[in-house]
């Protein structure tokens, strides 16, 4: 049997497969961030197509982090009906499901939310300024992490997925781009890490010890003065020794021009762009389950990455957006290289739309 197969542990949970669903925002809740018809079916669909585990879409855990309309809310404990529905329907088919824990920061949609951060700067991607956040509010956001995590818990997912990646809050924090404070919050990276410990402490509290919390880890970010790989690498090992139960591996604080280096994958050798950083961050954090993003389009090259042990576990978003049933198809026999080219017409018009595949529709304005 291939690696790929294999059941796989995040913590104490076992997944079926090595295969995991990367979040995506999927643009398809209510008005309030309530689950709707849509998303049940969206997710129903992968689940029903055999991955081992979907990690929800981006959800907001409080008022003033929602990045965009249509977003998914764990913000008020009136979402649970819903979110319950949600969890049931991807566990009736075998799935494992967790939610993603985010506030957007200054990575929001213009007009439609206040940009934040820990620091008064402008966004590469956004170009927005962020106003920087009062201690307060800091205390207030961290408490509404933990609160969210409780939500989920309560709600059936089998764990939760910080968002410490691709420029939202949490990354904002880390990155010394776009974190220059003096106080306890900044200044150097132990204190740049804070504000991401005490998120973690503030989940872990009120989930408890054995409860899958995992990040998705921005290790490097795009920009000049950012991040770096090797400051990557030491806020993974910061958060192993804290307890963390999984990393998915991925890139940090973006730029217009990095994401667009990264589209229309019709070669091997473009694919799996992220791999370095999993390759530097594997011998520091030992057996820590370790997933990959990004790129990621050939089986065989998937069942090569995990056979040589630089992580234990492949995250696909777009392809399954695509192709909802690719696990099914590959355990079949069919190993041809996934349909997703990732020409990134899915997501144009997503945020008032809803994620679906638009690649055989014509271009915008197009007859």
């Amino acid at each position: 049997m291939s690696i790929l197969f294999e059941p796989g542990n995040i913590g104490k949970l076992i997944l079926r497969n090595r295969f995991i669903k990367s979040s995506t925002a999927e643009s398809m809740a209510g008005d309030d961030g309530e689950v709707t018809l849509a998303m049940l079916y969206f997710y129903e669909a992968i689940a029903r197509g055999g991955t081992g585990c979907i990690f929800l879409g981006h959800a907001y855990v409080h008022p003033s982090g929602k990045a965009h309309p249509r977003m998914t809310g764990l913000h008020k404990d009136s979402l649970l009906p819903g979110l319950r529905s949600l969890t049931e329907t991807i566990h009736r088919h075998g799935g494992a499901v967790f939610a993603q824990l985010n506030h957007g920061g200054s990575r929001v949609e213009a007009g439609y939310q206040e940009p934040v951060g820990p620091s008064a700067v402008v966004h590469p991607v956004t170009a927005l300024k962020a106003r920087e956040l009062s201690s307060g509010e800091i205390g207030e956001i961290i408490e509404a992490f933990g609160q969210a995590a409780r939500r989920a818990k309560e709600a059936g997912f089998d764990g939760v997925l910080i968002h410490g990646a691709h420029g939202y809050l949490v990354n904002l924090f880390i990155s010394p781009f776009t974190n220059r404070r003096t106080d306890e919050w900044g200044g150097n990276s132990s204190r740049r890490f804070r504000f991401l410990q005490e998120v973690y402490r503030a989940i872990r509290e009120a989930v408890g010890d054995t409860y899958p919390v995992a990040i998705k880890l921005g290790l490097k970010d795009d920009v000049e003065e950012g991040l770096s790989l090797e400051e990557g690498v030491e806020v993974a090992c910061r958060l192993a020794k804290l307890g963390i139960d999984a990393i998915e591996v991925s890139g940090g604080l973006p730029t217009k021009t990095a994401g667009a280096s990264r589209s229309n994958i019709r070669s091997r050798d473009r694919e799996a762009y992220f791999l370095p950083y999993a390759q530097a961050l594997r011998p520091k954090v030992g057996p820590l389950p370790l997933s990959l993003v990004g790129g990621l389009r050939s089986p065989d090259l998937m069942e090569e990455i995990i056979g040589q042990g630089w992580v234990d576990f492949v995250s696909l978003a777009r392809p399954f957006i695509c192709e909802p049933d690719l696990v099914t198809r590959i355990r079949s026999g069919r190993r041809e290289p996934l349909s997703c080219l990732r020409c990134d017409r899915c997501r144009t018009g997503f945020a008032r739309e809803g994620l679906r595949c638009r690649r055989e529709e014509p271009p915008s304005g197009g007859s």
